[in-house]
């Protein structure tokens, strides 16, 4: 387990580091004054100036910061003083307020860079909603992936998980590889308490395990079953050398178009069933995240550094997006207070804008609490 924290707050804190980095960057080459550029959180463990900048490990081992004078918006602010953030031009400062973001963006892209050319410039596979159309690459469908498991059913009691693809049943030397549900269900028809031995991989470690399981008569559909509901998992192909030089930008478009289509989907299926569930079940806090990167490392993967490095990718990607929303306190969230300021010529009362900001950091507190707890609770009920 402590191999397994290390590891996830390693990603966590290179992650918001490289985010930071861009902030630090930026701000520096404007000759804005950054204060103090410190690894973790507070409270500061060390801590060295050097220059105009502290530069500190702090206690708590989750990202960092960097603390960039006149950023918090103090009404002190001297307008004569030119290393203050809220005396510089507009888009100078929407410049160091996206740099972080853009940082994310660069480390995703180069990351899938490697992992597409490493892989033969296939993506690791993904489950597709709504047969979605993505603007680069080849779709090859990859069919029989677990996106749900039956509590007590034979699956479960044989240990198989979710995201694990079906690639082969055996029984008494018979062997189906089954394309779809229907020729699955053909092959349990008449094996109600026989030992079948099942051959899946899971689709995001990539491990390949071998169970037995034993079906049992399903009520609904009147014969023995598996007690899984499957759907089809997709991988992406770079194929052409077009492609190829530059895989990494297209995956990051394609998920990003394909993350804001599914989270705009099930936004409206919330809003019209009037239930938070559908949207709540596929996001996930730093919990859920530990979770994936314990399985990754506990499961006998068939290469685990490269699901790791892929997995950051994604959490990179992912930081970056959240951080573009236009929340309050987010970079988001800033930028738009600039751009009024730009268009208007007039610049949002710094108390009002703070006040925001306070509201928007509480808002997402609480999101984070809430996500916390539905990925403590998701875990327990496996």
């Amino acid at each position: 387990m402590l191999f397994e924290i290390i590891v996830f707050l390693g990603i966590l804190t290179f992650l918001v580091f490289i985010h930071e980095l861009g902030h630090f960057y930026t701000a520096k080459k404007f000759g804005i004054k950054v204060e103090e550029f410190g690894i973790g959180l507070p409270p500061r463990a060390i801590g060295k100036k050097i220059g105009e900048t502290i530069y500190s490990l702090n206690w708590l081992p989750l990202g960092g910061f960097v603390q960039i004078k006149g950023e918090d918006l103090s009404d002190n602010i001297d307008p004569k003083d030119k290393t203050n953030f809220a005396n510089k031009k507009p888009w100078q400062r929407t410049v160091v307020l996206l740099a972080g973001i853009f940082m994310n963006f660069v480390f995703a892209i180069g990351i899938f860079y490697y992992s597409l050319g490493s892989n033969n410039w296939q993506s690791m596979p993904m489950i597709s909603f709504n047969n979605y159309q993505f603007r680069f690459g080849e779709t090859v469908k990859l069919a029989n992936v677990i996106i749900n498991i039956k509590e007590g059913s034979a699956a479960e009691k044989s240990g198989m998980e979710l995201g694990d693809r079906i690639l082969n049943l055996e029984y008494q030397g018979t062997i189906v590889e089954p394309t779809n549900v229907e020729e699955l269900k053909g092959f349990l028809v008449d094996k109600e308490g026989k030992e079948i031995t099942i051959n899946t991989v899971n689709m995001v470690t990539g491990a390949e395990v071998k169970r037995i399981f034993v079906p049992e008569y399903n009520e609904e559909i009147k014969q023995p079953a598996l007690g899984v509901s499957l759907d089809n998992a997709i991988k992406l192909e770079y194929s052409t050398p077009r492609e190829k030089a530059f895989a990494g930008f297209l995956h990051v478009i394609n998920l990003t178009e394909y993350n804001v289509s599914v989270l705009k989907m099930l936004t409206s299926t919330s809003i019209k069933e009037k239930n938070v569930q559908p949207i709540a079940q596929t996001v996930s806090g730093p919990i859920g995240i530990f979770d994936v990167v314990k399985t990754i490392l506990n499961t006998q993967s068939k290469d685990p550094f490269m699901a790791i490095l892929d997995i950051s990718a994604i959490i990179s990607l992912s930081l970056a997006l959240m951080n573009l929303l236009p929340i309050p306190a987010l970079d988001g969230g800033r930028v738009v207070f600039v751009l009024i300021e730009w268009i208007t010529g007039k610049r949002v009362a710094a108390a009002w804008e703070a006040r925001a900001h306070h509201y928007g950091f509480v808002f997402l507190i609480g999101l984070i609490i809430l996500i916390t707890f539905k990925d403590v609770w998701m875990i327990w009920a496996k």
